[in-house]
C-alpha cells in the first residue's frame, strides 16, 4: 500500500526552524517527509529530528545545478539523513522542446543516475506541466519521447496536478509508465493560471480517489502532497493530512 508523505516546501513559510516543522508534521497522519533544502539546520540535527519524530526520508529535491556542483555534499549531507532518494525537481523548458534536446536531457539525468546509484541513491525526475506539449507535430507529448529515452536506473516522480496543468490525463500516465514511477506528487490545481498551478486539495479539477487509486495501482511507494502556493502552511498541513489520510483508506 503507498503511504503518504508531505513535500516540505508547502511548509517553507513556517516561522519556525525545520526540525520543528518536522516535529509538527510527525502529529499528523502523515508518515514521511520530502526534504527541500534544510533551511541552514544541520543534517545531524534533522537526523536526530527524523528520528525523534519517527519519519521517514522520502525523498529530497535537489536542483540540477546544485545537485552537479555540490555532488559530493549533496550525497554526505543526504547520506547522513538516511535519504537515498534525490529528485531533480525541473530540468528547464529548453531541455524539452525538441527531440535533440530530450534525447540530451534523457542522457544526462540518465548518467547522472548511474553515478548516484553507485554512491547507493536513486534518482528520479519530477514533472512540471510543459513536459506535456506535443513535439514537432507527433501525436505524442515530450514526456512520452523522454521517458522513451531515459534509462532504468532513472526513475519517475509523477506529479498528477502538474500533468493536467499541463493538459493530459494524468490516470492515463500513471498507468502508461507505472514501471517507472516510484513516487507519486499529489497536488491539485486548476488550469490556465499559473496562480492556481496548486491549490489545496479539492479546490481543484483532480479526481482525487481516482488518481490515489491509481497511483496505488502503480506500486509507488509514496503520495506525497504539496501546495507549494498555500498562504496558510498550517492549515494546508492539517487539512492535507486528513484528506490524504481518507483517500488512501478509499483506495
Amino acid at each position: 500500500m503507498i503511504r503518504p508523505a508531505i513535500q516540505l516546501y508547502t511548509l517553507r513559510d513556517l516561522d519556525e526552524p525545520l526540525t520543528k516543522t518536522i516535529s509538527r508534521v510527525s502529529e499528523t497522519t502523515y508518515d514521511g517527509v520530502e526534504f527541500a533544502g534544510f533551511h541552514d539546520q544541520s543534517p545531524e540535527t534533522i537526523a536526530t529530528a527524523l528520528d525523534d519524530s519517527d519519519l521517514e526520508p522520502v525523498g529530497a529535491h535537489v536542483g540540477l545545478d546544485a545537485l552537479e556542483s555540490e555532488y559530493d555534499a549533496v550525497v554526505s549531507e543526504y547520506g547522513t539523513v538516511g535519504c537515498d532518494r534525490i529528485v531533480v525537481p525541473s530540468y528547464g523548458t529548453d531541455g524539452f522542446e525538441s527531440t535533440s534536446a530530450i534525447a540530451e536531457t534523457a542522457s544526462h539525468l540518465s548518467e547522472l543516475a548511474d553515478r548516484l546509484a553507485d554512491d547507493g541513491f536513486r534518482l528520479s525526475y519530477h514533472n512540471h506541466a510543459y513536459e506535456f506539449e506535443t513535439i514537432e507535430g507527433d501525436s505524442a507529448t515530450a514526456y512520452d519521447e523522454f521517458v522513451a529515452r531515459k534509462s532504468d536506473s532513472l526513475e519517475l516522480e509523477f506529479d498528477v496536478g502538474l500533468a493536467r496543468f499541463g493538459g493530459v490525463d494524468p490516470l492515463s500516465y500513471l498507468d502508461r509508465y507505472a514501471d517507472d514511477i516510484s513516487l507519486v506528487h499529489l497536488t491539485d490545481t486548476v488550469p490556465g493560471d499559473d496562480a492556481t498551478l496548486h491549490v489545496d486539495l479539492g479546490e481543484g479539477v483532480l479526481d482525487l480517489d481516482a488518481c490515489v487509486r491509481a497511483a496505488d495501482d502503480t506500486g509507488a511507494e509514496w503520495l506525497i502532497h504539496e501546495n507549494g502556493l498555500t498562504e496558510n502552511p498550517a492549515a494546508t498541513l492539517e487539512s492535507s493530512a486528513i484528506r490524504v489520510g481518507e483517500l488512501l483508506d478509499s483506495a
